[in-house]
């Protein structure tokens, strides 16, 4: 997910440290002695203002402030006190990244990890979950609100649509922005146009969206700087003006014309509003404030002091002749009276949270990490003696021990500390950066792996938004210097990677995601790297025949065998020769674009590992994967006694793996084919087609599920029957349901005559002609549904049939609720089945015959 770089610029350069010599409080709940996971509380406590809004009402002034936190909440402050008046949750949400205000003294504010919107009222003091602005999107980016008409915009990502919302319409969702683009991540109204502008990524575009013509133009087109977004968009007095991510600069449109007017530097959100009676409006860059004259496009510095901090708000309070909002996010409040020359500057007061934890790191002292979201706080906890230490240094991607020593890689610029835990922390010197890899287009650490031995680290890395590759980079700790930067597969980050010390070669594994969001067409591979050679021989690995996203987790074994996380599988590869087995953990399909998951060496034998939040457990003898904990297991890691923990939310949990019995694992649910019962039969009762490759499993004797074969896209296979998760496909061969990448169909329909196929909506999509063939998914008392939400009614003209049979003799048939035979069918009869109950299949008109395979041959639809 898209961070805000400008934030974690002034965090790093700020970089203070605050020592807490007792256990934080905590929000964890007792703990069940005999349960397998013990909740250890919050870890990281922090101020962290994202946004804030000046508001009025009823000759009331308030400064309404937006603070990150487990859950987030909104704080609501006097002006002319500035004392907290009012807190309130905003339940579910985390981090609340917009904030928009009406005259009515309605409060709008978007909000991530969930995606939705809330409303505080200034008059009643409460606040309105309005609900998901789109099912499929997680952060609500920025707001517009329409005047005239009271309605919101809002931005989203990770689909980069724009949608609506009123009162009365609840919302109304326009659709994706722009093709390729996954960040909807600013926006601004142009109510004399009927026009929204909206701020693209990456990379950067900006598009202006005609909402009565519905005419698209990207007014960046040819744009020539890497930015990987428009952070910031600003519609004031008929000019426009675009805050560009990563460039510090502010490009000024004219909106009557589309062009550009000037680019000026600029590191604030954004401009203010139109200064009154003038034609200008107010800037940060440099730690001061400017005013911006846009007719003369002369800048003007400001006599202010912002600490070297950027301002995150800027409004002009009615009648007070003053611009006023927050610079930095550690709630320092500012106001400038532009008629008196008078600046001042001071700090409100707001409380800390307890903030969601991104990531976790171990070491061997038992000290486990804890790198809060966004605010770059650091925990450092011991769970023998409940010591918390917390500290500043940026968000922390990845983790590394060598030596005693630890190794933190930091968010935005891919930054590499070094940091003795035997000394203390100092801003600067411990810990002490060791090498940047942002001027090589890099953004993420998100793996870093140690070579005691040789006294290398292996730090694996994304780009930037708007760049390309990912590396792998190869760094000398004694020599503090780089080795080798490779680009393992272009347009691909680097997100996992392990460490054969036997045999000195690095294993590594990238996702298909760039620096732009896009996904490559290649799919993502795993690699092997001999360092025994100069230069290094890098060999790409071929995992399946299908397209993976990203081989999200790997882990050496000292038996030689590598283990790995690819999407939603298990694999295991044999570097003697070269095979790999493929095993299912999960059916759900992969979200994300490159957090990498992990697998641990268990203590105990088996190896341990995450997936899309879920907590799994590998027999490495059999491969039999045991499910133990679903939906919340974020990082995990191990201590130096063989302890896991993980991270959800704001809460650190310890996982007693000998706890984790075969009674207490997670069994998958059966799956279920609409209309069949029966989980096993002697004849096809429904098929499976594949949309992607599939892997084709056999059933062992023992009940072990093996891979022996992969199955091509576009095909269909018959079904005899389900268990668990899997699809009998006859003679002992199973297929693993992932709805990612087949389909189960129960039948086909076709038509006498042309016949309408409606679309989601209830539109017409097409007829259906005699001769066609269309396979049936599911179906109602009124509607045949016949995939991607397309219907076709149920009618005379309609016929649907699920397989169909040729007599090899005469057969008895028999009608429903009878058990004597109504008659005989004569032998090479061909009917048509349209039900199978049983052993029952039904031809219609209320007759059914009974299966049996010597009387007659059945042929699956």
């Amino acid at each position: 997910m898209s961070k805000n770089t400008l934030i974690f610029c002034i965090i790093v350069s700020c970089l203070f440290v605050v020592m807490v010599a007792y256990p934080l409080k905590s929000s964890a709940a007792a703990n069940n002695e005999d349960a397998p996971f013990e909740n250890l509380g919050p870890k990281v406590e922090h101020l962290n203002v994202i946004k804030g809004k000046f508001a009025s009402l009823e000759g009331q002034n308030y400064y309404v402030a937006l603070l990150q936190g487990k859950p987030a909440k909104v704080a609501v402050i006097d002006y002319e006190t500035k004392k907290l008046i009012d807190l309130k949750e905003l339940e579910g949400a985390e981090d609340p990244w917009s904030i928009e205000t009406s005259p009515e003294g309605i409060v709008w504010i978007g909000t991530n990890p969930n995606g939705h919107v809330y409303k505080y009222d200034l008059k009643t003091k409460q606040v309105t979950d309005v609900g998901r602005a789109n099912e499929k999107e997680t952060a609500v980016w920025d707001l517009a609100y329409d005047l005239e008409n009271k309605r919101l915009f809002g931005s989203t990502s990770y689909l980069g649509t724009l949608f609506a919302y009123n009162e009365h319409e609840s919302f109304r969702d326009f659709g994706k922005v722009m093709p390729g683009k996954q960040y909807a991540r600013s926006i601004a109204y142009d109510n004399t146009a009927n026009t929204v502008y909206i701020g693209m990524g990456s990379p950067a575009a900006l598009i202006k969206w005609n909402l009565v013509t519905y005419e698209h133009t990207n007014l960046l087109e040819g744009y020539d700087k890497s930015s990987g977004s428009v952070y910031d968009l600003d519609l004031i007095d008929g000019q426009l003006f675009a805050k560009m991510e990563g460039t510090n600069e502010i490009i000024h449109y004219d909106v009557k014309t589309d062009e550009v007017v000037n680019t000026f530097k600029a590191n604030s959100r954004g401009v203010s509003e139109k200064i009154p009676d003038e034609t200008a409006v107010f800037y940060s860059d440099g730690g001061s404030l400017y005013k911006y004259n846009y007719m003369t496009q002369n800048s003007e510095k400001i006599e202010s002091n912002l600490y070297g901090t950027a301002a995150v708000s800027l409004d002009i309070v009615p009648g007070k002749n003053k611009v006023v909002g927050l610079t930095g996010n550690s709630g320092r409040f500012y106001e400038y009276d532009y008629k008196k020359n008078q600046f001042s500057i001071s700090t409100l007061e707001l409380p800390a949270q307890f903030v969601g934890i991104y990531r976790i790191g171990s070491s061997s002292t038992g000290d486990i990490y804890s790198s809060a979201f966004i605010s770059g706080s650091l925990s450092k906890f011991n769970p023998l003696t409940s010591s918390n230490e917390i500290n500043r240094i940026g968000q922390v991607e990845g983790f590394a021990e060598q030596n005693g020593k630890m190794y933190f890689g930091t968010y935005p610029n891919a930054d590499i500390y070094e940091y003795d835990p035997k000394s203390r922390w100092s801003a600067g010197s411990n810990p002490r950066k060791l090498i940047s890899l942002s001027d090589v287009g890099q953004s993420r650490p998100s793996i870093m792996i140690s070579d005691e031995e040789n006294h290398r680290l292996f730090i694996g890395t994304g780009p930037k938004r708007g760049n390309h590759s990912g590396l792998l980079t190869i760094y000398d700790i004694d020599k503090r210097e780089e080795i080798e930067s490779i680009e393992l597969k272009e347009g691909q980050s680097v997100v996992s990677a392990t460490y054969d010390k036997k045999n000195n070669i690095l294993y590594a594994g990238t996702s298909v995601y760039d620096g732009t969001g896009k996904k490559t067409e290649e799919s993502a591979s795993m690699f092997k790297i001999d360092l025994n050679v100069s230069p290094f021989n890098v060999e790409e690995i071929i995992i399946s025949k299908g397209y993976n996203e990203w081989v999200s987790a790997l882990r050496w074994h000292p038996d030689g065998r590598v283990f790995g996380v690819v999407d939603n599988k298990f694999i295991a590869y044999y570097p003697e020769t070269g095979k790999i087995d493929i095993y299912p953990i999960i059916p759900e399909s992969v979200l994300g674009m490159g957090k990498n998951e992990a697998l641990i060496n268990g203590n105990d034998g088996y190896l341990y590992g995450s997936v899309q939040k879920n907590l799994f457990r590998v027999d490495l003898d059999s491969f039999d994967i045991k499910l133990f904990r679903k939906g919340d297991v974020n990082t995990l890691v191990s201590d130096h006694q063989g302890y896991l923990y993980f991270n959800s939310g704001a809460n650190l949990w310890r996982v007693h793996s000998e706890k984790l019995t075969n009674d207490i694992a997670i069994n998958p649910d059966q799956l279920q084919i609409p209309h069949v019962t029966v989980t096993e039969s002697p004849f096809p009762i429904a098929r499976v087609y594949t949309k992607k490759p599939v892997v084709l499993y056999q059933k062992m004797d023992d009940g072990r599920m093996v891979p022996y074969d992969t199955l091509g896209v576009k095909k269909a296979f018959q079904v005899y029957g389900v268990e668990g998760q899997y699809y009998h496909t006859g003679g002992g061969y199973y297929i693993y349901h992932e709805s990612s990448k087949l389909s189960p169909y129960i039948g086909r329909l076709f038509v006498l005559e042309p016949f309408p196929m409606l679309t989601p909506n209830g539109q017409l999509h097409r007829y259906i002609q005699p001769g066609e063939e269309i396979r049936v998914y599911d179906y109602d008392e009124e509607k045949y549904d016949v995939g991607n939400g397309f219907t076709i009614a149920k009618d005379v003209l309609v016929t649907y049939y699920t397989g169909s049979v040729t007599l090899l003799e005469n057969t008895p048939f028999y009608k429903h609720g009878e058990t004597e035979p109504a008659g005989e069918l004569p032998e090479g009869g061909q009917y048509f089945i349209t039900k199978a109950d049983g052993d029952k299949l039904d031809i219609g008109d209320g007759y059914y015959i009974l299966y049996d395979k010597s009387t007659l041959k059945y042929s699956k639809s």
